[in-house]
């Protein structure tokens, strides 16, 4: 058990002290699992963790430093065996395209009105859209396709009003206590894919610049 202990005490290293400011890195232990019964020693601990970053770089720098970590406190702890760690498949970082950006940005302008768009600072949030662009090109086989990212406000007028009483910021899409008011977001939802599909697929049937289809 205490090597897992030193293990997620050390992770908060890798963000705190190898990692530079301005670049956007997080490591998350999102499980723990150890032993079945309080009064019985369990014999081995599971971690489950994610890594994001803004740069394929970071990703695998901050990656490789959870490496070895695990593997430097079980060695500091002389555990009886090597630790057994498993990459799960990744995500690429996503790197949005600014022409095709700054387009689907108008389309949503003219759709929701200037003053409900805002420009997003550098995110690592990503999950698997990268691969629709240069990263997936071996499962695509296209190469040039532009990517276009946006986020989604889901918060209800409710929400808004008690998070600005309360002087607290409303919670992102991973703690627990996330709850999007469906009624609100989902047709906003829609009519922002919408809006960016045509933005870039129906320029010719409005009278405008057709696209060539890579976005």
């Amino acid at each position: 058990m205490m090597p897992s202990w030193h293990v997620v005490t050390r992770l908060q290293s890798v963000v705190a002290r190898e990692t530079a400011p301005a670049d956007q890195v997080a490591v998350t232990v999102g499980a723990f699992h150890a032993g079945e019964r309080a009064n019985v020693i369990p014999d081995r601990a599971e971690l489950a963790l994610t890594v994001r970053a803004v740069s394929g770089a970071s990703l695998e720098r901050a990656a490789r430093a959870v490496e070895r970590i695990v593997r430097a406190e079980c060695a500091a702890a002389d555990c009886p065996r090597k630790p057994d760690v498993v990459r799960v498949p990744s995500s690429p970082a996503v790197t949005p395209d600014p022409a095709v950006t700054e387009a689907v940005r108008g389309a949503h302008r003219a759709e929701f009105g200037a003053e409900r768009v805002a420009a997003w600072p550098a995110s690592p949030a990503t999950e698997d859209f990268g691969l629709f662009g240069e990263a997936g090109r071996e499962l695509h086989g296209a190469s040039g396709v532009g990517l276009g990212y946006w986020m989604l406000g889901t918060a209800g007028m409710a929400a808004w009003s008690r998070a600005r009483a309360q002087g607290s910021p409303l919670p992102s899409n991973h703690p627990p206590d996330f709850a999007p008011d469906a009624r609100t977001a989902l047709p906003a939802g829609v009519r922002a894919l919408t809006a960016a599909a045509l933005c870039r697929l129906g320029g010719a049937a409005r009278g405008g610049p057709a696209s060539d289809g890579r976005a």
